[in-house]
């Protein structure tokens, strides 16, 4: 199976049925935060926060950071009613509030009123559940300035002109959805995530998701995604489930007059990829004046690359200038390495497989200083690669990753690789490299990685981590729709991706400066620890096999790296496990101290 593909083409992408990934697989799952707070009911709405709750003045803080969480229109009253009155006149801030992490704990001097709170901007949350990160990096302060009134509490007498809302406040009241748009090709879906506050009704929830899609993707998504067709509209609001049937009603405009068919197939697949945490049994779509029409069932499933994703993929590292697969309790002793010869495995550094449906690619990196070579190559099922050389690469090449493999079309597949700081392209049939243009980018490209879908990618700038669009057109290649992530780490060192829409990181902690690892929403907003000290040790390199999306929302996968302290390979799991010789699959000869498994890589 595959990691990082697209649909082979729009007809088939329609009649793929489902393709069986067990309930099982082992993975970390990223849980769903903290509680929102004290139920008023069956519908899980949240009692308010009162601003006279507390006279901490701490926890009055947190609570006006928490303030703006909720229905968005009503965000501006929420916050003012923490605001003295001459206060509350006078402000008047944008729309969307402002999404902070806070760098150091509000600084409160027992002395004075005013209030120092350490930031750095994220980004802001619009209406459609989008969070937008910030333009630019910001790191800064803020000032509140409180009044305590006698036997009233505390107030708010002087605040920044914005609506202002903590990460952990989106933690602990938005949870993330995920909703799909069809790439430019219409071959397969892609991911766009959005935040859905947890206290609205799962009746009401369908109208919220479906108006989300018909109001567009996320800007940096442009350029890899198709809109829904201008007029489409949501005719009424989506009805609660009855009899187990979810049902649509869009306005004609949904579904063009050309190919109708095939425009139908899409928009239901694309819905039901969408709500599918809220799909009964039967979807029934109405467009128009058309009769409704009714699914079930799993086929939708294979319109998602993601659906493909594997519960236990195959692991290999580099040992002793070879490719070993390393020995799994599924496949203890094989140590089959696919579409590699034996007398092509060798002097190797660094490697990257993966596979369609039929056929396997292979990209080795061979030999070293100005001997330096990319190798690449593609046979039918379980054949033997005639590797090709790439030409036009300029030495230090970093790990190669193969970003599109399409099914029956070896020769459209495309392979990236960093050398020299730039990004290039490569092709399975070889020849020259081209170079990828990073149009806003400022400093080294040292690490990129691509998501299942062929499209998104993550990369690392500078010591800075990005997210951006991979445009791989005829007559140009880009990265396009380029936006700076702000995660909590510092000097970023390596990423990728361990979901649909989640990142592995690595880099400085920003707390004390040593390495940490973590998982973090692809907006940067969320994280969840996987490697929190490491102490010293610099991660050059890490590779995450992405989880299913059909496992669970949010899921993420396992994590393998290589560390600066020399030639190494590591999995982290609840620590960081040292891969040894006694992991390789098949013989590994008389052990040799100075000859241990390095770079290792995923089967993708």
């Amino acid at each position: 199976m595959i990691r990082r593909v697209l649909a082979c083409t729009a007809a088939a992408a329609l009649l793929l049925a489902g393709c069986g990934i067990p309930d099982e697989s082992d993975v970390t799952v990223v849980g769903p935060g903290p509680s929102t707070g004290t139920s008023s009911g069956d519908n899980g709405r949240r009692t308010p926060i009162a601003r006279n709750s507390t006279s901490d003045r701490i926890q009055f803080v947190a609570n006006y950071l928490r303030a703006a969480a909720g229905e968005y229109d009503g965000a501006l009253d929420r916050v003012k009613q923490f605001m003295a009155a001459g206060t509350r006149e006078s402000f008047n801030p944008p729309a969307a509030p402002r999404v902070i992490r806070l760098t150091e704990k509000p600084l409160i001097n027992s002395t004075e009123d005013r209030v120092v709170i350490s930031y750095q901007l994220l980004g802001t949350l619009g209406k459609n559940g989008l969070l937008e990160p910030s333009t630019e990096q910001v790191e800064d302060k803020y000032e509140l300035v409180l009044d305590e009134v006698a036997g009233d509490g505390l107030y708010v007498v002087q605040a920044p002109p914005f609506l202002l809302l903590s990460d952990t406040a989106v933690t602990e009241y938005y949870e993330e959805r995920t909703i799909y748009f069809w790439n430019t090709d219409q071959t397969g879906l892609v991911p766009d995530v959005r935040y859905l506050l947890r206290e609205v009704p799962k009746e009401q929830q369908p109208t919220i998701i479906v108006n989300w899609l018909i109001g567009g993707p996320a800007p940096w998504l442009q350029d890899a995604v198709e809109p829904l067709p201008d007029g489409t509209k949501l005719e009424n609001k989506v009805p609660a489930i009855d009899k187990d049937r979810l049902q649509i009603r869009l306005s004609a405009q949904a579904v063009p007059t050309e190919n109708s068919v095939e425009e139908m197939e899409r928009l239901r697949m694309q819905l039901q990829w969408s709500l599918r945490s809220l799909l009964p049994e039967y979807l029934d779509l109405t467009v128009g004046h058309e009769q409704p029409r009714s699914y079930s069932g799993e086929d939708f499933y294979g319109s998602n690359p993601a659906s493909q994703l594997l519960p236990d993929p195959e692991r290999f590292v580099i040992y002793d200038h070879t490719v070993r697969r390393l020995s799994e309790a599924s496949r203890p002793t094989s140590d089959f390495v696919p579409g590699i010869a034996p007398d092509d495995n060798k002097d190797v550094s660094r490697a990257a497989l993966t596979t369609s449906s039929t056929a396997v690619f292979a990209a080795l990196v061979t030999g070293s200083g100005k001997n330096e070579r990319l190798r690449v190559g593609s046979a039918a099922d379980s054949n033997q690669i005639a590797l090709k050389e790439i030409s036009g690469i300029p030495t230090g090449m970093g790990h190669p990753t193969w970003a599109v493999t399409p099914d029956n079309d070896a020769a459209g597949a495309v392979g990236l690789i960093i050398a020299g700081g730039r990004l290039w392209r490569f092709r399975a049939q070889g020849g020259p490299a081209q170079e990828v243009s990073s149009p806003g980018t400022a400093g080294q490209i040292t690490a990129i990685t691509v998501a299942p879908d062929g499209h998104r990618v993550a990369l690392v700038v500078g010591g800075r981590l990005y997210r951006a669009v991979l445009n791989l057109s005829a007559d140009g290649q880009a990265l396009t729709g380029l936006q700076q992530v702000f995660s909590p780490l510092t000097s970023v060192t390596a990423v990728d991706f361990s979901g649909e829409g989640w990142l592995a990181v690595a880099g400085a902690s920003r707390d004390d400066g040593r390495t940490s690892m973590i998982y973090t929403s692809i907006d940067g907003v969320l994280q969840s620890p996987v490697l929190p000290d490491m102490g010293n040790q610099v991660v050059t390199y890490l590779t995450s096999y992405p989880a299913n999306p059909l496992k669970q929302r949010n899921s993420v996968g396992s994590v393998l790296y290589s560390t600066s302290n020399g030639k190494n390979a590591f999995e982290a799991l609840s620590s960081a496990v040292q891969i040894t010789a006694k992991d390789l699959a098949g013989p590994s000869g008389e052990p040799r101290p100075d000859v241990v498994p390095e770079a290792p890589f995923f089967l993708d």
